[in-house]
């Protein structure tokens, strides 16, 4: 684990509190009201606010055997404090690379956590594999940011790894939580906190960019609108799963939920480990003629970031009148979502979806790679 960054972050932190003791009782909501909300710094910066060429870290962390680089981006309009996150699980954070810079000079950017994030300010983290030697050592680690009162948290977690079987497993969830009810009045809303995320490629050395962004006022209301209908269960029930490896004859029974956005599966009910996928990624739902071993058999084809089309989600349903329903409610959910001059939907005999997609997470497992979240 890494277990000396948090030095590192302290010291940077100690220069902060006297300016931070001089502001905290300045009404900050009245300076939003009068002040204009500004542009997004031009370049990304280190933890010691060092301008970075994106092109010459990413040539730089190709040489290493195993990377993620974070890019986390602060929308707003106030700055983000760490909370927690400066020592990984497993792995340790890059605290010093020799490269260049955007001029082609040389340059030493520091990719630790740090302490904050400035308004409308992006900021580069770098975390590598404790051992060159794959199978041996990996990446796993949380990252904790408030806003300026601690009203909100954002939690960053993220996983990279290479096995001994040379499958590879990736995770990045994000999750924005309200920690401080602050609303003053119901004509005075909550500002409402928003964080995404979106994978950048999908190779050994990957690359996220996760998005902080606050609502206020009326479209705060939106915000949380929108969040809770999005959270709304449109079907839910258990699933026979196949697993993609071998001849497929194995199948396992797993607990689905369909929400407008998004289809989550869990082993049972009460599961913590939520695999999801994201309707806006989905090419086409279909069913399929019974196998050997199932029958009422259904697929699901998903698409990555580049175009190319992924190993298919392989489905059976406890009837015939119940895959039906399943792919029905899929398609009617992504219809929503897209133009219907986009897609095709047919019967549940021969039904067909394709409209521009993107993934954003994920993770190998047992040969096949599916999309991961957490609830937001």
């Amino acid at each position: 684990a890494d277990r000396t960054t948090a030095s590192l972050v302290a010291m940077q932190s100690d220069g902060m509190i006297e300016s931070e003791e001089r502001s905290r009782n300045s009404d900050w909501s009245r300076l939003r009201r009068l002040q204009p909300r500004a542009t997004m710094a031009p370049d990304p910066i280190d933890a010691q606010r060092i301008p970075v060429s994106l092109g010459s870290l990413r040539r730089k962390l190709g040489e290493i055997s195993l990377t993620t680089l974070l890019r986390l981006r602060n929308l707003s309009d106030e700055p983000l404090r760490l909370k927690s996150g400066v020592q990984l699980t497993d792995g340790k954070y890059i605290k010093s690379l020799n490269t260049r810079n955007k001029d082609g000079n040389s340059a030493c950017y520091h990719l630790y956590p740090v302490s904050e994030i400035p308004p409308r300010t992006e900021v580069v983290i770098a975390a590598r594999s404790s051992s060159p030697w794959v199978g041996t050592s990996g990446i796993l680690g949380e990252i904790a940011y408030t806003n300026r009162d601690q009203s909100w948290e954002f939690r960053i977690r993220f996983r990279n790894e290479r096995r001994i079987s040379m499958r590879q497993s990736r995770q990045c969830q994000v999750k924005a939580t309200m920690l401080v009810d602050k609303a003053k009045n119901e004509a005075e809303p909550n500002p409402y906190w928003q964080i995404e995320r979106d994978e950048i490629d999908r190779k050994a050395n990957n690359e996220v960019v996760v998005s902080i962004d606050v609502r206020r006022g009326g479209e705060a209301l939106k915000a949380a609108l929108s969040h809770r209908q999005s959270k709304r269960i449109l079907k839910s029930g258990y699933l026979l799963k196949n697993r993609s490896f071998g001849l497929r004859m194995q199948w396992q029974q797993r607990w689905f939920v369909l929400y407008p956005q998004e289809l989550i599966y869990s082993h049972d009910l009460e599961g913590t480990r939520r695999n999801t996928i994201y309707i806006k990624n989905i090419i086409y739902v279909r069913s399929l003629p019974d196998d050997l071993v199932n029958k009422n058999v259904f697929e699901i084809r998903v698409v990555s970031a580049d175009g190319t089309s992924r190993e298919p989600y392989k489905l059976s349903a406890a009837s015939p009148a119940d895959r039906d329903e399943w792919i029905q409610k899929i398609l009617s959910v992504a219809d929503k979502d897209i133009k219907e001059s986009d897609i095709d939907i047919v019967t549940s005999e021969d039904t067909e979806a394709s409209f521009q997609c993107a993934i954003e997470c994920i993770q190998s497992d047992g040969g096949t790679t599916e999309v991961l979240s957490e609830e937001v």
